[in-house]
C-alpha cells in the first residue's frame, strides 16, 4: 500500500448503520415493560377487589340465612300461639257454656218453691 491510499483510508470516515432501529427497538420495548406493569397492577387490583366482594358475599349469606332461620322460627311460633288461641277459645267456650248451664240451674233452684232460704 501506498503512502496516499493509506492516508485515505484513515481519513475516510466507516458507515455505520443509522440508530433510528435502535430507538425504535428501546421505545418499543420500555412501552411493552410499562404496559406489562400496568397490566400486573390492574390484575393484582381485581384480584383485591373479587375477594372484597366474595368476603362482602359470604357475610350477606350468612346474615341472610340466619335471618331465613328466625323467620321459620317465628313462622313457627306464630303457628304454635294460634294453636294454643284455638284452644283457649275452646275452653272459654266450654266454660261459657258451664256458666250458661250453672245459671239455668241456680235460676231453676231460685224459682222453686222448696228451696227458698230461710
Amino acid at each position: 500500500m501506498s503512502a496516499q491510499e493509506d492516508s485515505k483510508s484513515e481519513l475516510t470516515p466507516v458507515r455505520r448503520g443509522s440508530p433510528l432501529p435502535w430507538l425504535l427497538l428501546a421505545v418499543t420495548l420500555a412501552t411493552g415493560l410499562v404496559m406489562f406493569a400496568m397490566g400486573r397492577s390492574r390484575i393484582n387490583d381485581e384480584k383485591v377487589r373479587s375477594a372484597n366482594a366474595l368476603k362482602a358475599s359470604d357475610e350477606v349469606m350468612t346474615r341472610l340465612h340466619a335471618v331465613v332461620a328466625e323467620n321459620q322460627r317465628l313462622v313457627d311460633a306464630t303457628k304454635d300461639l294460634e294453636r294454643q288461641k284455638a284452644e283457649a277459645d275452646d275452653k272459654l267456650k266450654r266454660l261459657g257454656d258451664q256458666l250458661t248451664s250453672s245459671a239455668d240451674e241456680l235460676s231453676r233452684y231460685k224459682s222453686n218453691p222448696r228451696c227458698k232460704l230461710k
